[in-house]
């Protein structure tokens, strides 16, 4: 049986991904802090997922045929770039915060990678959620400037471990607003277990 490895595939986009996965024969292996009902669960606080758990949790006897990086953190707003001599514990706090983002969103992919190379073989495949907040240009990615930033850092990535490694790499960006979203993030996974392509960019 074909295994899958989703981070934040217990509820909402990613649920979608985890049952387009399970009804193509797939096991899978959810970790987040929601519980999907047809997976294998590692449940965590995502205020308290550290490099620790990751070395302790992320140990497995199987190789992986699918992995997908759902996850997402934003602490920063734009009302925050606003200068003032009254805020101080606030932004130590909030520097704290966006930290914590970083590494959720950016270092958590590489590091868990690294961690289990072991279990990845040349035709893994390796996805990311991406962002169109990622474009300099895009109207918006202002309105929270970190997330845009570690969409961008995503894509580099996922770009940076296509280059350097056999497996397949491959990116979505998403547009929930859609009437059709769900079922075309479930199509692009199909279209994904169907391809052989080193690596691709998908659009909704």
């Amino acid at each position: 049986m074909k295994q899958g490895l989703i981070i934040g595939g217990g509820a909402g986009n990613g649920s979608i991904i985890t049952d387009t996965l399970v009804d193509r024969g797939y096991d899978v292996t959810n970790v987040g802090s929601s519980i999907h009902p047809r997976a294998h669960n590692i449940t965590v606080d995502w205020q308290d997922l550290d490099i620790p758990f990751v070395q302790k949790n992320f140990k497995f006897d199987n190789k992986f045929d699918f992995i997908f990086f759902n996850q997402k953190s934003s602490s920063l707003r734009q009302e925050d770039f606003k200068i003032s001599c009254s805020k101080t514990l606030k932004n130590w706090k909030l520097l704290k915060d966006w930290t914590h983002s970083n590494w959720l969103s950016c270092q958590l992919p590489f590091l868990i990678l690294h961690t289990i190379e072991n279990n990845l073989h040349k035709e893994t495949c390796v996805g990311w959620m991406l962002s169109s907040y990622a474009k300099y240009d895009q109207k918006g990615n202002t309105e929270h400037a970190d997330y845009s930033s570690f969409k961008y850092f995503n894509y580099l990535q996922m770009q940076c471990f296509a280059n350097q490694n056999e497996f397949r790499t491959f990116g979505i960006y998403p547009d929930f607003a859609l009437d059709k979203s769900k079922e075309m993030l479930s199509n692009i996974i199909n279209e994904v277990l169907s391809k052989t392509e080193k690596h691709k960019e998908y659009y909704m």
